[in-house]
């Protein structure tokens, strides 16, 4: 696994160039629904260069999905390459909802909702995304914020959970103490569709042990968060 503002980088251009190898052939309502979830990731991302920069209480842009599908993805991109840099060079924490955070933490909070939009796209174009190992940041952001599945659901369990994923290189990656009685296992690219909420558990080769473990995956798949569900205007 690479580090995390390397991913930011490649993940970008990744899905830069899938959009462009497309743009020619997408249709109007295909490409309004694109140029929405570009939107959203040029206020995510602007957003991450006003918390860095020290201005977390100023105005982020509003969300529009006018323009071309050409200038969309310029738009984001240079928002996007600018918060990536700075959370690069960043050496202390940062706000960010539910505190502040380490500048990798956030990098990892951008990367998931680039993992997430970029799930929307290619849905939207009809697409199947080859994925690498770079979801190993966006499933390490989804067992850090384990416990914000249960806003509104009562109180998170006490005790941690086990994480045992399958990275895209057949790589394993594990999270929490061996010995506790709730674990969830799978596809590292699986759990990370499940804890965005781009698919259902159903569909998912997600297993859990535990009663805690089973009752956060129906929770996870309903998950609202602001970085990757924003209304387009």
């Amino acid at each position: 696994m690479q580090d995390v503002h390397t991913d930011l980088v490649s993940e970008a251009d990744i899905l830069a160039d899938l959009i462009r190898d497309h743009e020619a052939t997408v249709m109007l309502p295909v490409g309004r629904t694109v140029t929405g979830y570009l939107a959203e990731l040029t206020v995510v991302a602007r957003r991450v260069v006003l918390s860095v920069e020290g201005e977390e209480s100023a105005a982020a842009p509003s969300i529009t999905n006018s323009g071309t599908l050409g200038d969309a993805v310029l738009g984001w991109l240079s928002e996007h390459r600018k918060a990536t840099e700075l959370l690069a060079a960043a050496s202390g924490e940062i706000p960010w909802p539910g505190g502040p955070a380490r500048p990798s933490v956030v990098a990892a909070a951008l990367l998931t909702a680039l993992f997430a939009r970029s799930q929307d796209i290619a849905d939207a174009l009809g697409v199947r995304l080859a994925r690498n190992d770079s979801v190993g940041h966006v499933a390490y952001y989804g067992v850090r914020t384990r416990d914000d599945v249960y806003a509104g659901h009562g109180e998170p369990p006490a005790e941690p959970f086990r994480f045992e994923f399958t990275a895209p290189s057949g790589d394993q990656w594990t999270f929490g103490p061996e010995d506790t009685t709730d674990r969830i296992t799978g596809p590292a690219e699986d759990f990370c569709l499940l804890f965005t909420g781009h698919r259902p558990l159903a569909s998912l080769a997600i297993t859990t042990d535990g009663q805690a473990a089973a009752r956060w995956a129906s929770l996870a798949q309903t998950r609202r968060d602001p970085l990757w569900t924003s209304e387009v205007d």
